[in-house]
């Protein structure tokens, strides 16, 4: 547990730019989710690298079990992601060109690949209707501080749920965030354009 909420207080500090480098790496999937004429939300699906993921199962799987029971994924929650509230998640979202600065999180659960690997689910409402006129969603999902990094995002990675009357199109783009120091890695991001099909 003393590991876990260091590297949870480590997420808040800012490490000088000659030392800064990421410790903790992600690969990162979403799926866009369409149903009822809205723009449900978006899925997300967190890959963590051997060494994250074998410090926080040391923790919460110790006896390596492999998987998670409800009382172990609830104390996870509480120990090692509720905390990433303060940090929007690490995701930026915008709508309309205008920032969305709440949101919630839902349906959060942990589980173990066979090679060892801790994931995270969960799901990001955003409760948007589509209308006739084209809207875009731009997410952009990253640490300014540069302590965990995610996997360059590819068209690949994201999958639409849109059902029939929904015509959404995906791109991604370099991202509009400048830089803290020369050289720091910085995110793609994905624009969700969607209106109804005719």
């Amino acid at each position: 547990m003393k590991r876990v909420l260091g590297f949870l207080l480590l997420l808040g500090s800012t490490a000088a730019p000659s030392f800064a480098h990421p410790h903790v790496f992600i690969s990162n999937r979403m799926t866009v989710q369409f149903d009822q004429g809205m723009l449900q939300g978006i899925a997300f699906q967190w890959t963590f690298d051997d060494m994250f993921s074998a410090m926080i199962l040391s923790d919460y799987d110790p006896r390596h079990t492999g998987q998670f029971d409800a009382a172990r994924a609830k104390a996870l929650k509480a120990g090692a992601f509720d905390n990433l509230e303060n940090y929007h998640y690490f995701i930026a979202i915008s709508f309309g060109n205008k920032p969305v600065r709440r949101f919630g999180m839902e349906q959060f659960e942990p589980r173990i690949t066979d090679k060892g690997r801790l994931v995270y689910t969960f799901f990001v409402p955003l409760n948007l209707a589509v209308g006739t006129a084209e809207q875009t969603v731009v997410l952009t999902v990253y640490d300014d501080s540069y302590y965990v990094a995610f996997d360059l995002l590819h068209a690949e990675d994201v999958t639409v749920q849109a059902g029939s009357g929904i015509a959404c199109a995906l791109s991604v783009q370099k991202t509009k965030v400048k830089p803290l120091w020369p050289g720091q890695y910085m995110p793609d991001q994905l624009y969700i354009r969607f209106k109804e099909s005719s």
